[in-house]
């Protein structure tokens, strides 16, 4: 019998019946929960009411939402139904919406909110045959007004609850409709289109086959330990493979509870609430949950804080004798009893007391981040993987973590690093090609292996470490090859430093632009007796530009003059999605930032140029200003 992840939910369904399969909120209301028959039950309604709407095995569906239950039942449905889930960044522009529902030929779209519906409205796709609105409208408006209001066909835009009683008719007349269309279901059949957000140019459709998706399923099983009885966060934008992959499949495929949260600003809270053991995160979320504990820990008194340090350097110390594959030393066992006692179990219970695993994706994550993390006994493990390879192709392990390392290849891919630097990767869980797009697939394989742009090096272990981006390489006027990525992760080290992006492609010295953590810095500038009337006041004092100066001479001791920042200029506002210069699973797009600051980037130049006669190796003037 062929695997498929519809099979593998409605099995999943059968095993648990009774027990909790979700929680969710709505409109602000407390959690609800809904066991694993009542979520079958839906899914199944809503298969068939595709079905009934005409939905072919192989069609395309689209959905158009945020994070939440109504999302992976509308994938479950679709692929249940035998059809292809295309998936679509809530956060996307009229124009990749319009280019995506083409490109698929979607028939079907679910859309949650009215923003988001008036966009496929305006999308005018041909091939659209139904809208299912899978929320309330504006100001409690009915659907009915809506639809009269822009003169659209009330067979064209329907509601969920229309949807499923249209699945009932259809199971009504035919019991089995969905049990055949799941049973035509082939491993090799694709069950998605992923359009890559990417960091520069228009999407790239990557299909993915059940097979695909299965075969990391599988690999997971031995490696990120869950089961029914974990609670899971899900708050990540479940358009992106990372999400989809190892919180929602690989959710269904452990059992246990999925919640979701209200939005990625409401995390915090929706932890507090849910107590989840288990959570995917992306490494700028983790960074601001560890500023905010650092920050407490900076205020501390002077026996506090340096009985919370050396416990901290026990928790680290017991973490790199794990990464050694060695059992720690009896006095090291007896220390860490102590500093268990007394300091890390409060620092856990801060963040949530539940919580045993966190899985970082999506971006490079901050080291010193993740060894907090572990360090206060939290498990919290980095992995790697792209869309092309459905989501992980190398996971940290949890009882051998190398905090640094993305961990080795999960257990059916392979891994060699070419001639040149770039990770190639092949296995069951690797795509065969773009989405009608030849030249970009062949363009993207080597003798079999699928080429994946990163540079890398594997350890004697196995494990890989990201050193860069391919196109993202910086080639100095001397012809130096830089990985900015490295310089990166150095600032991030820096006191109150979020984001940082490094510029110096064909020039002779390079420079940055810094985000810091603003609630982090006005406490710091408050405590510290700093005058200032506003966070942009603040960021252009020279108290903070001799603050980061002397900081990052100290931490860019390791690195090559050539890699050193000579000049920096502080950011008063945080990069965004909105405005186009991070991608949905917070990338930064380096082509973007550089063409949004580029006449501050040309400024840092022209002051470092001023100052070249009397600078040598670090300097910085570290020019600052509040404007975007």
């Amino acid at each position: 019998m062929n695997k498929s992840l519809a099979r593998t939910f409605f099995e999943r369904a059968e095993l648990l019946c009774e027990r909790e399969a979700v929680r969710y909120k709505e409109n602000k209301s407390p959690y609800k929960s809904m066991t694993w028959t009542a979520l079958a039950r839906l899914v199944k309604e809503m298969a068939a009411g595709l079905i009934a709407r005409g939905i072919e095995a192989g069609d395309r569906v689209a959905i158009l939402s945020q994070t939440s239950h109504l999302w992976a039942a509308a994938d479950l449905a679709t692929i249940s139904s035998g059809a292809v889930t295309v998936p679509i960044y809530p956060t996307s522009s009229q124009a990749d919406i319009d280019f995506i529902l083409s490109n698929s030929g979607a028939k079907v779209v679910f859309v949650h909110g009215e923003a988001l519906l008036k966009k496929v409205l305006a999308s005018k796709q041909e091939t659209l045959k139904t809208v299912v609105l899978v929320s309330q409208l504006n100001k409690g408006r009915s659907l009915s007004e809506f639809v009269a209001e822009n003169d659209l066909s009330p067979d064209f835009v329907i509601g969920l609850e229309e949807l499923r009683q249209k699945g009932l008719t259809q199971l009504e007349q035919n019991p089995e409709v969905v049990s055949e269309r799941m049973a035509g279901i082939c491993f090799e059949d694709m069950a998605t289109i992923i359009y890559t957000s990417g960091t520069t140019g228009t999407p790239k459709g990557v299909p993915l086959t059940h097979g695909n998706i299965v075969s990391v399923l599988d690999d997971l099983k031995g490696v990120i330990p869950i089961d029914e009885n974990d609670v899971y966060l899900s708050y990540l934008p479940m358009s992106h493979v990372f999400e989809r992959v190892c919180g929602e499949y690989y959710w269904i495929y452990s059992g246990g509870v999925c919640a979701y949260a209200e939005g990625i600003e409401t995390m915090a809270k929706n932890m507090a609430e849910v107590k989840p053991t288990m959570i995917l995160t992306v490494p700028r979320v983790l960074d601001k949950i560890y500023a905010k504990v650092r920050s407490g820990i900076e205020g501390a008194s002077g026996n506090a804080k340096r009985l919370i340090d050396w416990s901290l350097k026990v928790g680290a110390e017991v973490v790199d004798a794990e990464a050694n594959g060695v059992a720690p030393r009896v006095a090291l066992r007896a220390k860490h009893w102590l500093a268990e006692k007394t300091v890390l179990r409060k620092l856990r219970e801060r963040i949530c007391p539940s919580l045993r695993l966190v899985v970082s994706g999506g971006a490079p994550g901050t080291s010193h981040t993740i060894e907090f993390f572990n360090s206060i006994g939290i498990t919290t493990i980095e992995g790697y993987g792209l869309t092309e390879t459905a989501a992980p192709a190398c996971v940290n392990r949890v009882d051998r973590k190398k905090i640094g390392t993305v961990g080795p290849s999960l257990p059916s891919v392979e891994m060699i690093i070419a001639d040149d630097g770039e990770i190639l990767l092949r296995g069951p869980s690797i795509f065969e090609g773009y989405y009608g797009l030849e030249e970009a697939t062949k363009d993207a394989f080597v003798d079999g292996w699928f080429r994946t742009g990163d540079i890398g090096i594997i350890d004697g272990d196995g494990y890989l470490k990201i050193t860069d981006r391919k196109k993202d390489i910086i080639v100095n006027s001397s012809g130096k090859n830089i990985a900015p990525q490295k310089i990166e992760a150095v600032l991030k080290t820096v006191s109150f430093v979020n984001q940082a992006v490094v510029f110096g492609d064909k020039r002779k010295q390079l420079v940055a632009l810094i985000v810091l953590d603003e609630q982090a810095l006005t406490q710091h500038a408050s405590d510290e007796g700093w005058n200032f009337n506003s966070y942009s006041d603040l960021v252009e004092m020279p108290e903070v530009t001799n603050m980061l100066k002397k900081e990052i001479a100290e931490r860019s001791k390791s690195l090559a003059d050539y890699e050193k920042v000579s000049n920096f200029h502080v950011l008063a506002n945080d990069l965004s999605v909105e405005a186009g210069e991070l991608t949905a699973t917070l990338k930064i797009k380096r082509n973007v930032v550089a063409q949004n600051y580029k006449a501050i980037i040309e400024r840092l130049y022209k002051e470092e140029k001023a100052s070249q006669p009397a600078a040598k190796g670090q300097s910085s003037k570290g020019l600052v200003s509040s404007g975007r």
